[in-house]
């Protein structure tokens, strides 16, 4: 069997924080516009958006038998940093918010109907704003990349959890048995191989690059099969990727990462979404400005949907990727997907208006990155991660359907840079929390001891300024 994607050669991917699809880009096709293209052609034409009379009961009454409280859909957000506070993300939130009390059954009765309550219940704030979802021009950078290449309706997170697990399947495709970020998070449960260390084994080019002068690398942090200091020169600054874009010099497989501290850009709730924006404008123009352009394919997505509102209840049927996940901790068998994320494909070989879904039966999850670029690269099983998520998962062939570049190149403004950082003062949500207690563990503190005496961001600042942490640490 050849390999996939020959017109390829450089494989780039964002993954940005804690955002469904519905929250950020369930607006797209609105008011019966459709997409130019769906793939499988066969699937359904419209794009599986939101309307305007979809609705979560602010009542928990109501899955007793109560008349609903509807809180409706709203088109548009009335500030850029809502939901604020964070939304709960933790499994058994999670589960509340897909599905009521009644926990995960195979036929809920109240599918996707417990996002305002479970918000309500976990924070003080208007739970009414979990269903406030972005209009397009509130997002003009994500979504111009959306309708002007390629964007899936049916792409989902790995698990119906936190950040750690989400993350881990896109690296490792597994979680190592774990649902959560951990309490606190400690790199040595999550042990496992990463694609880094098979691309390294295997004599192909990678590189991670993060955007933050301060905190080390979270994807490095997370595993410590990637402690190793000869690895050092594969972890780097996003300065160091606009440069290798300039020069066409970038490796096979990048992975990107944005700043989640100082001035966060990860549009983790509730940081700036602008901020989010402007870090994309700042990807897509060192790509599509790249002479390496026509050679590279652009994936940009998110970890988990972080309780923001989606419609679309998860399927069932997903693949345990190893014996430490059947089942993993709680008895959970790895056999349900998380809630669907945004994920945008980028490329000139992409048609403008695509609409794509998993022509396999499989749907799309973290996964399929590690699959795509298995058989891009064509590794061998032998050196592949054993993960079965891996294998079961399908790939991104499928969505390059032109067999030349397109010579257009759509003209996206900047985004106004009138955002601003949390409060120094603001508590640290659970990711920054496990890039404090990872780095303590890396350290060799004790995580929970250190955790204990960090509970701001300006606190979390001047723990990474006292210690080694520039970017390749």
């Amino acid at each position: 069997m050849g390999k996939i994607l020959p017109q390829i050669e450089h494989i780039v991917v964002v993954m940005l924080e804690n955002r469904s699809l519905d929250n950020m880009l369930g607006w797209l096709y609105a008011n019966g516009s459709s997409p130019a293209m769906v793939l499988p052609s066969a699937s359904a034409k419209q794009f599986d958006g939101l309307h305007a009379d979809m609705w979560n009961p602010a009542n928990s009454g109501y899955f007793g038998g109560d008349p609903p409280q509807k809180v409706l859909v709203g088109r548009g957000s009335t500030s850029s940093t809502i939901p604020d506070p964070d939304p709960e993300e933790t499994f058994d939130n999670v589960t509340y918010q897909l599905y009521g009390p009644q926990g995960a059954v195979a036929a809920p009765s109240c599918p996707m109907q417990g996002f305002v309550v479970n918000y309500a219940t976990t924070t003080t704030a208007d739970a009414t704003q979990i269903m406030q979802c972005h209009d397009c021009a509130q997002i003009p950078v994500l979504a111009a990349l959306a309708r002007q290449y390629a964007v899936s309706d049916a792409w989902f997170a790995s698990v119906p959890s936190q950040t750690w697990p989400n993350r881990a399947f896109a690296h490792a495709g597994t979680s190592n048995g774990r649902i959560n970020n951990g309490s606190p998070p400690d790199p040595f449960q999550w042990d496992v191989p990463t694609i880094y260390n098979v691309l390294q084994a295997i004599g192909s080019s990678w590189s991670v690059y993060s955007n933050t002068l301060l905190t080390p690398s979270l994807t490095r942090t997370m595993f410590p099969k990637l402690w190793d200091p000869l690895l050092n020169t594969h972890f780097s600054r996003f300065t160091e990727f606009v440069d290798a874009c300039a020069s066409d010099t970038l490796p096979a497989y990048s992975f990107i990462e944005p700043c989640f501290l100082l001035e966060p850009n990860d549009q983790h709730p509730p940081h700036d979404i602008q901020a989010g924006e402007a870090f994309l404008h700042d990807i897509w123009t060192a790509v599509s400005t790249s002479p390496g352009w026509n050679r590279t394919l652009l994936i940009i997505t998110y970890d988990e949907h972080g309780g923001c509102y989606d419609h679309v209840l998860p399927p069932a049927g997903a693949q345990a990727p190893d014996a430490a996940s059947a089942p993993g901790d709680g008895g959970f068998g790895f056999d349900r997907f998380g809630v669907r994320v945004p994920a945008v494909l980028v490329s000139p070989y992409i048609a403008a208006g695509t609409v794509f879904r998993s022509a396999t039966g499989v749907p799309y999850d973290h996964a399929s990155i590690l699959a795509t670029l298995r058989d891009w690269i064509g590794i061998a099983s032998a050196d592949m991660l054993p993960s079965k998520r891996i294998a079961a998962a399908p790939t991104l062939e499928q969505v390059l359907t032109l067999a030349a570049p397109r010579t257009d190149l759509p003209q996206i403004a900047a985004p106004a840079a009138n955002w601003l950082p949390p409060p120094a003062s603001t508590p640290l949500n659970d990711l920054q929390k496990s890039l404090v207690s990872g780095s303590a563990r890396r350290f060799g503190l004790d995580p929970a001891a250190t955790l204990d005496k960090i509970q701001t961001r300006q606190h979390a600042v001047d723990f990474f300024k006292r210690r080694p942490t520039r970017v390749n640490s």
